[in-house]
């Protein structure tokens, strides 16, 4: 009986020990993902910002329609480097984003003329053309470019007034190509990036 009370009490002791060593807390750095979309979302920031400055640009009361990013050399989402990127998408959706959290008046070109539904989803969206709004009104729209630079990618966006065809705004930012969102399997690697898996 004194056995099993003496191995009890040293069971309850390991126990007991072994709950005051697991609580001590490791901080946990942030990964390279994290600071690379911080990084990411605050050069869109500053897009924004460098756009919003100036004052012909009367984002918060005209409706300002966003389109997609294309590369300079092609003005289209291909280029030699990068066939099949979604950056510019990626690029042009943040900033309409920045745009609406800053009071920005934004138009979706994209809307469609009722919801469409399949049997896995609701839509709102669409690019066929028999299905979109028909009235849609627009002062600005907001294009741009990307070119690929040493060590990144440069992007120019502007501001076009629709009626005068005025450039009212630009902005201009690098961002570094480990900063760049990973994107069509697309990783990096010695500072090089990679399409495929890893």
């Amino acid at each position: 009986m004194k056995l099993s009370s003496v191995c009890l009490l040293m069971l309850s002791t390991t126990v007991m020990s072994c709950g005051s060593i697991s609580e001590e807390v490791t901080p946990v750095q942030p990964t390279v993902t994290v600071q690379a979309d911080k990084h990411f979302d605050q050069k869109l920031s500053e897009l924004i910002e460098q756009l919003t400055q100036v004052e012909q640009f009367n984002y918060q009361q005209k409706p300002v329609a966003f389109t997609t990013l294309v590369w300079m050399d092609t003005l289209t989402l291909a280029n030699a480097q990068r066939a099949d990127t979604m950056l510019g998408h990626q690029v042009s959706s943040s900033l309409k984003t920045e745009l609406v959290q800053r009071g920005g008046k934004v138009v979706e070109h994209k809307s469609a003329q009722a919801i469409s539904m399949s049997k896995d989803a609701s839509y709102y969206l669409t690019r066929n053309i028999n299905e979109l709004s028909q009235n849609i009104e627009v002062s600005y729209v907001l294009a741009g470019t990307m070119l690929e630079v040493k060590g990144g990618v440069e992007v120019n966006v502007e501001v076009i007034d629709v009626e005068s065809h005025i450039v009212v705004s630009t902005a201009r930012a690098f961002i570094s190509n480990e900063y760049l969102p990973e994107l069509n399997n697309a990783f990096l690697k010695e500072g090089k990036i990679y399409r495929g898996q890893l």
